[in-house]
């Protein structure tokens, strides 16, 4: 009874010990699972409708598109096995952004409707080759009808079965290549029921059809009177910060952004080679040429030894074409040498992706000659438990076509295809550095071939028979070596050039140092507004080849948005070193998401106020005018103005002014506009002289035409834009309610 009344008195130091035990637990506890969160957001790529995105699975998609892309590339043989570069990567990966927010938000929809697609539906599409899904998808040439060039789902079982017998190791990408064309196809065909179903919705009627047929078809003439806007100088109008603000005001909805977007101003650095790198390529140049001459090692490894970047194919000669594609004056030095020689070295400049990379190369003429570059052949592949068994199997083949049997035949006897005419031309190959070894033999195979004449081609995988057909386009053809070097920076002039620009950015204290202090070190300093957190590069893109001219710049965007507030100013990126480019940025400028300021507008508010302002002015010089004579009159140059109809934009002396189309339609035939018509760069009065149809057939007769051109018309605007614009219409809604995060700036 004592031990237990002591125990009793231990009561409260008990409880007290308990329970610091169980928030040690729980902090514990509480601890790991902050933890686990903090991990798992760090792998979020984004998020839709509240669901997460996570790094794997994006990563996953992006692989899919990516097995596709090379699972073309190789099937239409071009740059075979090369590697997807980063201006082609960033493309995919906005691919598989777009394409699963899309489908994850009409596949919601979809589900709220009853809509899905089932495996018989599938099965169906696929077996109907005039089907339109089919279009889209990423096929394979070899799965379409040689006679029709529609798609033939027989030949996709066939083209496996093929790769099961003479190829094996590549039927497990195929599986997956065409388990990503499944996939494909059952979201388009989800979409385009989920389309499908709201075009239904759509509806038009008698009267706004007619309306839009006659504003297609009915054609007006104008004497039209006009005063331009430039007519008056910028200089002679007044802008108040008023007449701004009050511009911001009745314009802010289209100054509205979902996103937060930040303004910087980068500084780039260009590292050009300096006159010590320029002597060292010269006498490496100096030097290859002695080795191509002396022919004391074997020419592989004299090409090997010098690192050349033109790779060199045994008699696989270059024709002049090829040849200029390097370099004309390349071409002009190997065309003057003599079987054996060996040029002086020769400068020129190769355009890659947008930029321009300085090289030096020499070259060795082995062979001149007269051939041809084009070759017909015709080839089948021969089935076999072995190489030996195929090889004893083709020999039987070679019999059979030595025996009269037409190529084209016994292709079909064998399964593969109707044997038609493949060709090999100098292009497949000039310029190529990775040509697969069995092209590399098969070529050779052909080019020595002697015409149709049957014959065995054994390699380490398989056997062909084959049969050359026809050659054609004589040329002079060129087997030449080639050293080739780009005249790049050393490591001392790298240095000396980051070492010069780390300076300039430790004087920068601020936004306004940063671009002042620019001019003295030589380095250029430009302005990108608006970055948003979603581009993948800061500077310019080509607007022809879609490169970036400062590629690489994923770091920057990250520290933009991940480390800097405004004022920051940068590190040194150096990510784009090995193309002579240095680059540090400085955000001036954090815009919230919602509405841009007034101050981040000026410019576009300055420009729309100053049209009003001009109008003001021209419309009181036109006061009291409401006829074309009396606007002529007060200064207004006339002029005639045909065809205008309702649906299209007037076009006066090369601008494009909608308001004065739907004026125009609006006026009856033989009247005076009878008022001033403000528009986009002048104001106009106008008389309208003639009118007529275009089309004469009866709109009674086409009103169900009619009004279903306004549905797909109106149907259009759901459907995605072809001007880069990543959603549709509806979808821009249905995102601003699944409230679309995308991290992946972060990755």
């Amino acid at each position: 009874m004592a031990a237990i009344g002591k125990i009793r008195s231990w009561g409260p130091w008990l409880v007290g010990i308990i329970g610091l035990a169980l928030f040690g637990f729980i902090a514990t506890d509480f601890t790991r699972s902050c933890e686990t969160s903090s991990n798992q957001a760090r792998q979020q790529v984004g998020e839709v409708m509240g669901n997460r995105i996570s790094i794997q699975d994006y990563q996953n998609n992006l692989e899919e598109y990516k097995l596709v892309y090379k699972v073309l590339q190789d099937a239409y043989r071009q740059q075979a096995n090369r590697e997807i570069g980063e201006p082609e990567e960033e493309v995919l990966r906005d691919n598989v952004w777009n394409s699963y927010i899309q489908y994850s938000i009409i596949e919601e929809e979809a589900e709220k409707l009853g809509l899905g697609v089932t495996n018989a539906e599938m099965e169906n599409v696929l077996r109907t080759p005039t089907h339109p899904a089919l279009s889209s998808l990423p096929l394979m040439p070899a799965f379409m009808d040689q006679q029709t060039g529609a798609f033939d789902y027989n030949n996709v079982n066939q083209y496996k079965a093929l790769l099961q017998q003479y190829a094996p190791g590549q039927v497990d990408e195929f599986n997956r290549y065409w388990a990503v064309v499944e996939k494909l196809l059952r979201q388009q065909l989800l979409i385009s029921k989920y389309y499908g179903l709201l075009q239904a919705c759509m509806l038009s009627n008698g009267a706004s059809a007619e309306a839009a047929f006659k504003g297609r078809t009915v054609e007006s003439d104008i004497v039209l009177a006009s005063l331009a806007y430039s007519s008056i100088n910028d200089n002679d109008v007044t802008i108040s910060d008023q007449d701004l603000t009050a511009k911001y005001n009745e314009q802010r909805e289209q100054y509205r952004w979902d996103n937060e977007t930040r303004d910087v101003k980068y500084a780039v650095c260009r590292i050009v080679p300096s006159q010590a790198d320029i002597d060292a390529i010269n006498s490496a140049m100096a030097s290859a040429a002695q080795q191509l001459r002396a022919d004391s090692m074997p020419l592989a490894e004299v090409l090997s030894s010098c690192r050349t970047l033109i790779p060199y194919q045994e008699n696989m000669p270059y024709n002049e074409a090829g040849l200029k594609a390097i370099s004309n004056d390349l071409f002009a030095a190997v065309d003057s040498l003599a079987n054996g020689a060996v040029s002086a070295p020769v400068a020129y400049t190769v355009r890659t992706d947008g930029r321009e990379f300085n090289m030096r190369a020499v070259a060795k003429l082995l062979r001149k000659y007269q051939g041809t570059d084009s070759i017909g052949y015709k080839l089948v592949g021969v089935p076999g438990n072995s190489i030996e068994d195929a090889s004893r199997r083709a020999d039987s083949i070679l019999a059979v076509l030595r025996g009269g049997q037409a190529f084209d035949t016994l292709a079909t006897n064998m399964g593969q295809g109707s044997g038609g005419t493949q060709w090999f031309t100098a292009n497949q190959y000039q310029g190529q550095d990775d040509i697969p070894p069995y092209y590399i033999s098969l070529f050779h195979a052909v080019h020595d071939a002697t015409m149709n004449q049957p014959a065995k081609l054994e390699l380490s995988d398989r056997v062909l028979v084959y049969q050359v057909v026809e050659r054609k386009n004589p040329v002079t053809l060129y087997d030449v070596a080639i050293v080739s070097n780009e005249l790049k920076f050393s490591n001392d002039t790298y240095n000396r050039a980051y070492n010069e620009f780390s300076t300039y950015l430790s004087a920068c204290q601020n936004a306004q140092d940063f671009e002042a202090k620019a001019a003295e070190g030589g380095y250029m300093v430009q302005e990108q507004k608006n970055l948003e957190s979603t581009a993948h590069v800061i500077g310019d893109v080509n607007p022809y080849t879609r490169q970036a001219m400062l590629p690489n710049t994923r770091e920057a965007v990250k520290w933009v948005y991940n480390d800097a507030e405004e004022g920051s100013i940068s590190r040194i990126f150096d990510n784009n070193a090995s193309l002579g480019l240095l680059m540090a940025v400085c955000v001036t400028k954090v815009h919230p998401a919602g509405y841009l300021d007034q101050k981040s507008v000026e410019d576009l508010l300055r420009a729309d106020v100053m049209k009003d302002k001009k109008a003001e002015k021209l419309i009181s010089q036109l006061a009291g005018a409401t006829t074309v004579a009396a606007a002529q009159a007060k200064g207004a140059i006339v002029d005639t103005i045909q065809h205008i109809t309702f649906s299209a934009p007037t076009n006066v002396k090369g601008y494009r002014e909608i308001g004065l189309s739907g004026a125009v339609a609006g006026t009856e035939l033989g009247h005076e506009a009878g008022r001033v018509i403000k528009g986009n760069n002048g104001i106009y009065l106008f008389n309208v002289i003639s009118r007529h149809q275009t089309d004469s057939t009866a709109f009674a007769g086409i009103q169900r035409q009619e009004e279903q051109r306004l549905i797909n018309t109106a149907t259009g605007l759901l459907q995605k834009s072809p001007y880069g614009r990543p959603y549709t219409d509806i979808l821009d809604v249905l995102i601003q309610k699944a409230n679309v995060k995308d991290l992946r700036y972060q990755f």
